[in-house]
């Protein structure tokens, strides 16, 4: 015979005691874990929005000379805004380091995934919610670039690939250089071995897959350069 047992408010309360105090201790030995990953290096600071994700094995995250924001600036996106409250950025680094050198907004959205791998992003340098920059090398972002939304930046296949028969499957992996005053338009992908010099504009939509010289914007699919000798500001 099945049977029915009631709890009463002692129970309750009970239950919710100990579901707090695990809470508490999760989110204290989050903290603790996270505070041991970062190093502030000369007169820096970090500030993270607690919604924000973090899973760092045996990495660190650095910050040289200048302030690094997750989750907290305002994003943008067509017909509306990126909301630090609704939004989380997700950070996720298995034997890597995310070096940051001045000032950087990695705003809500933002996702950052490192395996073995460096990913340098410089001063003044903007990323937009929901870009993704997926490193299992090396990554490295130059001073006043800005990310719009959606932008992927990734320097491997993702997959293992062959090109001849009898050949064992290998992922291509290739260092991205993305250098000073880049403008990575909305849902840009940038591929494995691209280096983009200074000054670069990249169209909405475009996927570069080869390295583009300075002062140029690029459009289509793949990337071909457009126009020459452009200039852009924020």
């Amino acid at each position: 015979m099945l049977t029915s047992r009631s709890y009463g408010l002692i129970q309750f309360f009970y239950g919710k005691f100990f579901y707090i105090i695990k809470r508490i201790h999760n989110k204290w030995s989050s903290y603790w874990a996270l505070k041991k990953s970062i190093q502030l290096d000369g007169d820096s600071k970090i500030g993270i929005h607690h919604s924000t994700m973090f899973n760092l094995i045996n990495s660190k995250i650095v910050v040289r000379n200048g302030s690094l924001k997750v989750g907290i600036d305002f994003g943008y996106f067509d017909a509306g805004m990126y909301d630090c409250t609704k939004e989380n950025c997700r950070i996720y680094l298995e034997n890597s380091s995310l070096e940051i050198e001045g000032n950087v907004s990695l705003c809500p959205g933002v996702v950052i995934y490192g395996l073995n791998a460096r990913i340098v992003i410089k001063n003044g340098t903007i990323v937009n919610g929901g870009s993704q920059i997926i490193a299992l090398k090396e990554i490295e972002i130059g001073e006043d670039c800005l990310l719009a939304q959606g932008v992927i930046i990734r320097d491997n296949d993702g997959h293992k690939l062959s090109t001849k028969p009898g050949e064992e499957a290998s992922k291509e992996i290739e260092k991205v250089n993305i250098g000073n005053h880049c403008w990575l338009g909305q849902r840009t992908m940038i591929l494995k071995g691209v280096v983009l010099q200074d000054n670069i504009i990249v169209a909405a939509g475009a996927v570069v897959a080869k390295s583009v010289e300075a002062n140029n914007l690029v459009a289509g699919v793949p990337a071909k350069v457009i126009k020459e000798n452009v200039k852009w500001s924020a």
